[in-house]
C-alpha cells in the first residue's frame, strides 16, 4: 500500500494541542479527534501529505491523556491528505491516512498496538467512504500477499508447478474483484478528492480513460489545489506515451552485434519486454516469453526483449550468459543505460511489457501483461483462440 501514501510538506498554522478548548475552533480549521486503545507511548503526531515533495515534515505532536484521547486543531487553507502516527514507537506499526476539507471534524480510533490494521476514520461522508475503500484494499493485499507466500514456500520445495494453475486463478479473481470495487468507487463521482488515492490501485495504462475523467473533474472542482495540479501535470506527461499512440522507433544492437529497428517489424504484433540483468522478476518471466515465442512466433508476431542496464563489459557478459542459459529464441537487444528507449517509453520499473500493433501503435501496456495473462493476450491477438 506504499503507493497510496503521499510525502509530507510544511503546513501553515497549527493552532494547538489536546488541551485547547473547542470554543476557539476557527472557521476553516480542521478538528481531529483521536481515541486510541492500548497506548504504550504518550504522543501522537500529525502530518500533512502532498504529491509534490519527497521529504517528510512533521507538523505537530500532542500528548495523549490517560484515556487515550488526543485532539488537533489545524488551520487548513485547502483540501488535503493527512496522516497521524506514533512517533515514540520504534518498530513503527504504520500510520493512519485520511483526507479533510477546511471546516471538517475528523474522528479517528484504533488500537495503538496495530494502528494501521485497526484504524477507523469517520466524520464526513467522503472520509468514511475512503476509509471503507482503504479497509477493503488492506484486506485484498493481505489475501494476495498470503497467496504469494504460500506459492513461494511451495517453490522453495519444488512443489509450485502443481499449484500454478490454482494460484493464477485465485490471484486473478482477487485482482479482478479489487479492480471492480475501485472502479465502482471512482465512477460514482469522478470529482471526489479521494479519487487521487483510489486511482493508485488501477493500472494507469489499462484505465487511461478513467484517469483522464478524474483529472478533468478534479481540475474543475479543485482548480489551483496543489495536489490536483500535480496530478494533472503527471497525467499530461504520462499519456504522451500512451495506448493508441505511435510507438517510438529505436535502433539497437542485438546479441550478435547486428542493428535492429522497431520499424523492421511493422505489419506484425510485437511484444516488447523491457528488463534488466539484476531484476529477479525479469528473469522469472523469461520461460513464459520463450513459451509465447515458441507457440505464436511467425509471420504475424514477434517478441523483442530489451535489456536496459549498465554498459560495462561484465554486465553485458551477464546479459549474454542469461540468454545462453535459457536458450532464448527471440530478438535480444541491449540498451546501455536506457538511452535509446527508457526515456522515450517512460520505463519506471522492470519488467515492463507492452504490445505494439501491426501499424506500429501501442496496443497495450502495464503490469497485467505478465505470466499467463501475457500468454492469453497474445493468443487472442494472433488468432489462435
Amino acid at each position: 500500500m506504499k503507493k497510496l501514501w503521499y510525502s509530507l510538506i510544511s503546513a501553515t498554522i497549527l493552532l494547538g494541542c489536546n488541551d485547547v478548548n473547542d470554543s476557539i475552533f476557527e472557521e476553516g480549521s480542521i478538528l481531529i479527534d483521536v481515541k486510541l486503545e492500548n497506548m504504550s507511548s504518550q504522543k501522537v503526531a500529525l502530518e500533512v501529505l502532498s504529491t509534490s515533495k519527497t521529504k517528510t515534515t512533521q507538523i505537530d505532536t500532542v500528548e495523549v491523556d490517560e484515556n487515550g484521547f488526543a485532539k488537533f486543531y489545524y488551520k487548513a487553507v485547502k483540501t488535503s491528505f493527512y496522516s497521524i502516527f506514533l512517533p515514540e514507537e520504534k518498530d513503527g506499526n504504520g500510520g493512519v491516512m485520511f483526507m479533510a476539507e477546511p471546516g471538517d471534524t475528523i474522528k479517528i480510533s484504533g488500537d495503538a498496538q496495530s494502528l494501521y490494521a485497526t484504524s477507523k476514520i469517520g466524520g464526513t461522508p467522503e472520509t468514511e467512504k475512503l476509509d471503507s475503500l482503504i479497509t477493503f484494499l488492506k484486506s485484498s493485499k493481505f489475501y494476495t500477499d498470503s497467496l504469494n507466500n504460500v506459492f513461494e514456500k511451495a517453490k522453495s520445495r519444488q512443489l509450485h508447478h502443481a499449484l500454478m494453475d490454482e494460484f493464477q486463478s485465485l490471484y486473478t479473481i482477487a485482482k479482478m474483484k479489487e479492480e471492480s470495487v475501485v472502479l465502482d468507487y471512482i465512477n460514482t463521482n469522478f470529482g471526489q478528492f479521494s479519487n487521487l488515492v483510489a486511482l493508485s490501485s488501477l493500472d494507469k495504462n489499462r484505465h487511461k480513460n478513467t484517469y483522464q475523467k478524474v483529472d478533468s473533474a478534479l481540475i474543475i472542482k479543485y482548480n489551483g489545489n496543489e495536489d490536483v495540479m500535480n496530478f494533472h501535470k503527471r497525467i499530461e506527461e504520462l499519456y504522451s506515451v500512451s495506448i493508441g499512440q505511435p510507438a517510438h522507433n529505436f535502433a539497437l544492437m542485438d546479441i550478435n552485434n547486428k542493428p535492429v529497428n522497431l520499424s523492421d517489424f511493422k505489419g506484425k504484433y510485437v511484444l516488447i519486454d523491457f528488463w534488466a540483468t539484476w531484476c529477479r522478476p525479469c528473469i522469472e518471466e523469461i520461460p513464459n516469453l520463450k513459451r509465447i515465442k515458441t507457440d505464436f512466433g511467425g509471420d504475424n508476431f514477434e517478441v523483442i526483449s530489451i535489456c536496459i542496464d549498465r554498459g560495462n563489459p561484465a554486465t553485458i557478459e551477464s546479459w549474454k550468459r542469461i540468454n545462453n542459459k535459457f536458450q532464448t529464441n527471440w530478438v535480444q537487444l541491449y540498451d546501455t543505460n536506457g538511452e535509446g528507449t527508457s526515456k522515450q517509453y517512460k520505463i519506471e520499473h522492470y519488467p515492463t511489457l507492452m504490445i505494439i500493433d501491426p501499424n506500429g501503435n501501442i496496443l497495450d501496456k502495464g503490469d497485467h501483461i505478465r505470466g499467463e495473462m501475457a500468454y492469453r493476450l497474445v493468443k487472442k491477438l494472433v488468432g489462435n483462440e
